[in-house]
């Protein structure tokens, strides 16, 4: 299928007129529309789809503005930053930023994959909501023995949980970055978004252990040999989960999920044949140890592990998506610029989460 860049190059001229003035309103207008410019170039520029829904082409409207400016980011004709500024692309120059920290978010660890919903919000604080475990697992009641269905009761906390703004300021030189290629540069980009996640992660570990701020963190199970974790406390803190709830991450510091995976039993190799075949077929026979994913919390607390459901245990409300300062990457050539999320992590389900401090 031939795709059709008519509409791109129409575009490009509005992109182009918008970089030689320096005009970010279409910056102002996909922040006032809850948008990235990527959505917006989007809604300006779709990209065509199959009879099924699925996008038609390899690129989205981003990425047809950067080729059809010739602004190429990888192989050998990889542009410089210098590019952006000489070019008529530079409003661009943010939103490609934005996507490659983005990229590298997601790239090592995504912290995403530890959350039972992701939901937005615009208010400053968040009164949460929860399930109430008292008579919530009670065995279901059957009509004809006249009693009364067991109730699962949603409730708000007693107190709100603030959203907090987080994120990392550049102090790039442009005399050092204007001319890195792209290829290069994005590489950077992709550490920073690396480091975003794992401080995210430090985030929600620090809830899990020590609470949202509107509920208390979670139990400690441990029950075994204090200073020393054996396979059998790693079972433990997997069995303390009460269905429907079980444990699919533990997350620790580096030491602590190395200890884990010296254990005897992660070092069978029929122990990865036992996961690989649940991968795929989803079933438990022979599976040792258990089916969790171990994540590195850089700052976490040492001997302290921390467990959840991901399906069920976090909640993350967010008033504003990871986000970069435009204005500063035009006018300040990226020095002092800012890339910010604001956001709050709070529990939903109390028993979807353990801790074990050994």
């Amino acid at each position: 299928m031939s795709l059709d860049y008519s509409q791109a190059e129409s575009l490009k001229q509005t992109i182009v007129r918008h970089s030689r003035a320096g005009d970010l309103s279409l910056y102002s207008e996909a922040q006032e529309r809850d948008l990235t410019l990527s959505e917006l170039l989007e809604e300006l520029d779709p990209t065509p789809r199959s009879a099924n829904g699925n996008p038609a082409g390899q690129f989205d409207a981003f990425e047809r503005q950067m080729l059809v400016m010739g602004l190429n980011g990888s192989g050998r004709r990889s542009i410089t930053v210098e590019d952006f500024y000489l070019g008529g692309g530079l409003i661009l120059l943010p939103e490609y930023i934005q996507r490659e920290i983005q990229r590298g978010y997601r790239l090592v660890q995504d912290p995403q994959e530890l959350l039972a919903a992701s939901v937005a919000v615009n208010v400053p604080s968040v009164k949460p909501i929860y399930i109430k475990m008292d008579g919530a697992k009670e065995s279901f009641a059957k009509r004809s023995d006249g009693a009364a269905y067991p109730t699962v009761q949603l409730l708000y906390r007693e107190k709100e949980a603030d959203i907090v703004d987080k994120g990392r300021s550049f102090d790039f030189s442009y005399k050092v970055i204007r001319g890195q290629r792209l290829d290069e540069f994005k590489v950077f980009l992709w550490w920073i978004g690396a480091q975003l996640a794992y401080d995210e992660i430090d985030d929600i570990y620090d809830v899990i252990i020590n609470g949202d701020g509107t509920s208390p963190g979670a139990a400690d199970v441990f029950n075994g040999a204090g200073g020393t974790w054996a396979y059998s406390d790693m079972v433990h803190l997997a069995m303390s989960f009460d269905v429907p709830s079980q444990m699919t991450h533990v997350l620790g510091t580096r030491d602590d999920i190395e200890t884990i995976l010296n254990l005897t039993q992660y070092q069978d190799p029929d122990t990865w044949h036992a996961a690989e075949l649940f991968s795929k077929q989803g079933r438990y026979q022979g599976l040792l140890p258990m089916n969790a994913k171990l994540v590195v919390a850089p700052n976490a607390t040492a001997t302290e592990f921390a467990a959840l459901d991901s399906r069920f245990a976090i909640r993350e409300s967010v008033a504003q998506p990871l986000m970069i300062e435009a204005e500063k990457v035009i006018s300040q050539k990226l020095e002092t610029a800012v890339i910010s999320k604001e956001s709050v992590y709070t529990i939903m389900v109390d028993d979807a989460m353990k801790s074990s401090d050994y």
